[in-house]
């Protein structure tokens, strides 16, 4: 998968010569965290709601942040991007990795072409799982040696069923990997069979009919 099929297009932005205010009931309009800011169409910062409510103003009215600061002073101005076609992994390391929940996204030619948050791979997460599809969801342990994948789908083939999702992911066993299967199915029973009797440790199945 890659970035571009989960970013948000145009982004909505900011000048870098706005002031926090500006800044803030933009986000606050548009339900954002953060903005990306622009100064003659590059990308030179990102402005966050937490940037902006870290600096305080107190005074005989109470306290609140300052209205008038200039964004610049106040924007991260080290920006981590990721690239349009780079595979949306290497975004989820870097928000991990950098405990950040959105990174900008650049065409080859450097230019602005989106967004990409936590809670646009969390969707991706779902989607992988098959969430919103349709079906019965089928947990197993396989062995983790060449081939166990092409046996699986081979029976589901075999039983004439649609597969949905399939995601693959460790477990805490050594020469084992988890397997969630999506079938478009309620009527499953051959199926599990067909599974167990080629040797597929078949742990759950769960009818997931909306």
């Amino acid at each position: 998968m890659f970035v571009y099929e989960r970013m948000i297009k145009n982004p909505i932005t900011i000048s870098v010569s706005a002031v926090a205010k500006q800044a803030m009931d933009l986000m606050e309009k548009n339900k954002l965290q953060s903005l990306p800011v622009m100064d003659k169409g590059k990308l030179v910062g990102i402005i966050t709601k937490e940037d902006i409510m870290g600096q305080f103003l107190c005074d005989n009215k109470g306290c609140r942040y300052k209205e008038n600061t200039p964004i610049e002073d106040i924007m991260t101005k080290r920006v981590f991007t990721v690239a349009e076609n780079d595979y949306l992994e290497k975004a989820v390391s870097l928000i991990k990795e950098r405990r950040i929940s959105t990174l900008p996204v650049v065409s080859k030619n450097d230019e602005l072409v989106g967004i990409i948050t936590r809670t646009d791979i969390y969707n991706a997460l779902l989607d992988t799982l098959g969430v919103d599809n349709r079906g019965t969801r089928i947990y197993s342990v396989i062995p983790n040696f060449i081939g166990q994948i092409a046996k699986v789908t081979s029976i589901i083939n075999s039983n004439a069923i649609s597969l949905e999702a399939i995601s693959l992911f460790d477990i805490n066993k050594e020469n084992a990997k988890g397997l969630v299967l999506k079938v478009k199915e309620k009527n499953v029973d051959k199926l599990i069979k067909d599974l167990k009797d080629s040797g597929i440790d078949v742990r759950d199945v769960g009818y997931d009919l909306k």
